[in-house]
């Protein structure tokens, strides 16, 4: 699902706005984000709600490791630090900009159905006809916060965060899952069922995520590909280019010539 874009696109933070509509405490709009953008880490001043339209994207929040779905809200509350990394084609995204949300950080609790079904209505009221389209996104953009309000914050136990402070600290070189079950004072079966049962992930594959979120910033800055591949944790640069192409769907040298391009056409 698609945006048409206004006859003269505009440039707003790092991608291109292709339409917009603005509210009293609100705006919508509609970004294009250049193949293999890398933004650093970055806060805003505003809070936002994010559905992606097409294209891929990942945002990293601290230890957090979000591949956003399509049409799914992902909500980001007012000055919370993030990094944005742009898939080999690009990506389009329908941004809700507001003052604050209203339990800010809880909105990655809301359940995949619920954040697809607010986020379907937040792009029919954005698409809506124009005489139409204010009553609809005000209605839409309440729907939304009122979930975000009501969702129930994620319950984690310390010893679960714990695991994943250890992983996330020694993404290159982390301990096996034993080593990790011992240090936390659980089994390793426990741990790996607990690990993906909140997080959507085995330790392994949140591991391999990161380091291919490390890679391609390394990437982006210019450095050697041998030398990322074994800083960041893999075994050799094969090893690398293999977690990308699949991870990205572009090898390393492509995405560094998609990324170099896109730099350029950022402000």
């Amino acid at each position: 699902m698609t945006v048409d874009p206004v006859e003269v696109p505009r440039v707003a933070g790092h991608g291109t706005v292709l339409d917009e509509l603005r509210l009293d405490g609100a705006r919508m709009v509609s970004v294009h984000h250049a193949a293999g953008l890398a933004i650093d880490c970055h806060a805003h001043d505003m809070a936002k709600l994010a559905i992606l339209l097409d294209g891929g994207a990942t945002e990293r929040s601290g230890a957090d490791l979000v591949e956003p779905g399509r049409c799914e809200v992902l909500a980001r509350p007012r000055w919370c630090a993030h990094a944005n990394q742009y898939h080999a084609e690009g990506a389009r995204s329908l941004l809700v900009e507001l003052d604050d949300l209203p339990r800010p950080g809880t909105g990655a609790s809301l359940a995949p159905a619920v954040a697809r079904l607010h986020g379907l209505r937040l792009i029919a009221a954005f698409r809506a006809r124009r005489s139409e389209r204010t009553r609809l996104a005000r209605a839409a953009i309440a729907g939304a916060v009122a979930a975000l309000g009501e969702a129930p914050p994620p319950r984690t136990p310390a010893w679960l965060d714990h695991a994943r402070e250890l992983l996330f600290a020694r993404i290159a070189r982390p301990p096996r899952l034993d080593e990790l079950a011992r240090a936390v004072g659980v089994h390793p079966v426990h741990l790996a069922q607990a690990f993906r049962r909140r997080w959507g992930v085995a330790p392994l594959g949140y591991v391999r995520a990161h380091r291919v979120f490390r890679a391609v910033e390394r990437i982006a800055r210019g450095e050697p590909l041998a030398s990322v591949a074994l800083e960041v944790g893999f075994a050799d640069q094969s090893h690398m280019t293999r977690a990308i192409q699949r991870a990205r769907r572009s090898p390393p040298g492509r995405l560094r010539r998609t990324m170099r391009a896109a730099s350029r056409g950022a402000p």
